[in-house]
């Protein structure tokens, strides 16, 4: 990195299940990040191009690869106008005893000025969510074909408000009282679905269903600006089939997240 500007710097990391070889293919190939985070196009060699397409969450983004060393370093960085920041992400994996390895997301942000430090976490907390997806994906879906089924709805309340919309994400999907590894089902005023709660967090919610299909859920109660509190979900069907459900189910979901964010915004 030659930016000399400030730097805010978060790391993210997660321990998963697998080799490096197979996270490196989950991170780096087009097939492999759309299916648990933003769709990628990337070059793979140092210098190469990196288009993230984050619709509908945000525009797309255009970086270049500043590291490449497969399968254990992957970087990049992107470069706004002269008086924007640069943002530099870097992927680490490191293998562990017994086939696991250690994932870590290093995200950096450079610019000159105050007010970049809470931007800068918001980034280290929204990488620590999307770990949480590609554990779950590496572990249970990998190789799988997938649909996407994202959306997002802003809320009239505040940011620091996150956690107490949390609780009522969670509370109207039907998982109150529940903990982490437990079955859930969605009430019938919700989307259906079933399964088990990968993740339970105060304004972060992580459920891997087998019905509509195989599927992940994260539905998370946070600015996906950094500045804005929204509702949000982003969910991978997994299965030949998978495309036509998610066609089926995102209208749905789309009613739900709406009429949840109207609610909790009164």
């Amino acid at each position: 990195m030659t930016d000399d500007r400030d730097a805010h710097v978060t790391h993210a990391e997660v321990e998963i299940a697998a080799s490096p070889e197979e996270v490196w293919e989950a991170i780096t190939t087009a097939s492999g990040s759309a299916a648990w985070s933003f769709p990628a196009d990337i070059e793979p060699r140092e210098g190469g191009a990196v288009r993230l397409h984050r619709g509908p969450f945000g525009p797309d983004a255009f970086a270049t690869v500043t590291a490449w060393e497969p399968p254990h370093r992957f970087a990049y960085e992107e470069r706004a106008a002269t008086t924007g920041p640069t943002i530099a992400t870097e992927f680490l994996v490191e293998a562990r005893e017994r086939g696991s390895c250690v994932v870590r997301v290093v995200s950096g942000l450079y610019a000159d000025g105050d007010g970049w430090d809470d931007i800068a976490e918001e980034t280290g907390t929204g990488w620590r969510m999307a770990l949480l997806l590609l554990r779950s994906y590496v572990t249970h879906f990998a190789d799988e074909p997938a649909a996407r089924l994202d959306l997002t709805v802003p809320v009239r309340a505040p940011a620091t408000a996150r956690a107490e919309v949390g609780t009522r994400v969670a509370a109207a999907l039907g998982l109150s009282g529940l903990a982490k590894g437990a079955p859930f089902r969605t009430p019938a005023n919700a989307p259906h679905a079933n399964g088990t709660v990968e993740h339970l967090g105060p304004f972060f919610v992580l459920l891997r269903a087998t019905q509509p299909c195989p599927a992940l859920f994260g539905i998370s109660s946070f600015p996906m600006d950094a500045v804005t509190l929204s509702v949000n979900v982003t969910g991978r069907l997994y299965g030949p089939g998978a495309e036509a459900v998610a066609e089926r189910e995102r209208p749905r979901w789309h009613e739900w997240l709406t009429r949840l964010a109207t609610d909790t915004g009164r």
